[in-house]
């Protein structure tokens, strides 16, 4: 490889490889972890080089595989000028939530949210639209005040509903479309855009990793400081565990009481990149006879558990629980079983 760019990516995936080398407990997950750099790597040279294929109507499309997404979640984002004065249409259609955030870059790199507003069907019209104006001196309902500190607007669309069409979203007042472009506007500047990338997620996310090492077949509050640079929503509870079977075993989860609105839980590998397999949530979960909601994790289940989340024959992983707009609440209680 030559140019500043190709060595400065060539230097942070030698350095992202070898801090996940070291951080995998086995030799499949240490083969996982490298396919999780590349696409780490991936997903950053998306926006880096092709960032005017993934925009559309003032918004672009994210690359989420990386940081423990949400699945139940499509994400859109924008840059954002606090000199500019912007209007965000929408209408929900068959989603359950539109949350709009505005968001600083925090020291590592990662989001940190300075402004926040959220749209449900009873927020919109009669025909579900509903309008947002952004501004440095934006006042009044329907309104988001742009702070001078703040770069980028993050939208998390909750959408479960496979039969209908999610929200529709139209962000105007941004610059106009300059085509074909780079990001910094320059090959080498877009590689090395790449590579700080790679690299800030990769050293941020193998925090994460080891705090749910620490919490081993449980769930618990993720720790203060990692959670504040992925609190995207600020009425989201996060609860963030691993999970480390023996062979036969599996993980039964029992969900708080009581729960109203929308909660999750979902399931990664080592390194938070998601199963691709389905969770359990308000809508799915199916109560025992009790009304205990318990869900049971792992490659091995009995054939009786009503919630079930299939790791795909991994044993070791990451789990996430995502609670909105329930204030305080306890950690769901996990025990491990042998089948």
């Amino acid at each position: 490889m030559t140019g500043t760019g190709w060595k400065a990516l060539d230097e942070a995936q030698a350095e992202a490889r070898a801090l996940v080398a070291k951080a995998a407990p086995d030799a499949a997950t240490a083969t996982e972890g490298e396919a999780y750099v590349s696409r780490v790597m991936t997903a950053a040279l998306g926006p880096a080089l092709l960032g005017h294929l993934l925009q559309e109507d003032g918004l672009s499309r994210p690359l989420p595989c990386h940081g423990g997404p949400n699945p139940d979640y499509v994400m859109r984002h924008a840059a954002i000028d606090p000199a500019r004065r912007y209007h965000l249409e929408g209408r929900i259609n068959g989603s359950e939530r539109v949350g709009v955030g505005l968001y600083r870059i925090g020291p590592n790199g990662a989001p940190v949210e300075v402004g926040y507003a959220a749209f449900t069907r009873a927020d919109c019209d009669a025909d579900g639209r509903f309008l947002l104006g952004l501004s440095a001196d934006a006042t009044g309902p329907d309104t988001l005040t742009i702070p001078a500190d703040a770069r980028i607007l993050l939208i998390r669309i909750l959408h479960r509903d496979p039969l209908s069409d999610p929200a529709r979203l139209r962000l105007s007042g941004g610059p106009a479309s300059s085509g074909i472009a780079l990001a910094t506007r320059s090959h080498d500047g877009a590689l090395a855009f790449v590579a700080r990338t790679l690299g800030n997620n990769v050293r941020e996310y193998l925090k994460w990793t080891a705090a749910a090492v620490e919490r081993r077949n449980r769930l618990d509050s993720a720790p203060a400081d990692l959670a504040a640079t992925v609190q995207g929503d600020p009425d989201t509870l996060y609860f963030l565990g691993g999970f480390d079977l023996a062979e036969g075993e599996w993980l039964e989860v029992t969900m708080p009481q009581p729960l109203s609105g929308y909660w999750s839980l979902h399931a990664y590998n080592y390194w938070f990149e998601h199963l691709q397999t389905p969770g359990i949530h308000d809508r799915n979960a199916v109560a025992d006879p009790d009304g205990r909601i318990r869900i049971g994790i792992g490659p091995t289940l009995p054939g009786d558990a009503q919630n079930r989340i299939d790791t795909l024959g991994r044993r070791r992983g990451t789990l996430i629980c995502r609670i909105i707009g329930q204030g305080s609440q306890p950690a769901a209680i996990v025990r491990a079983v042998k089948s």
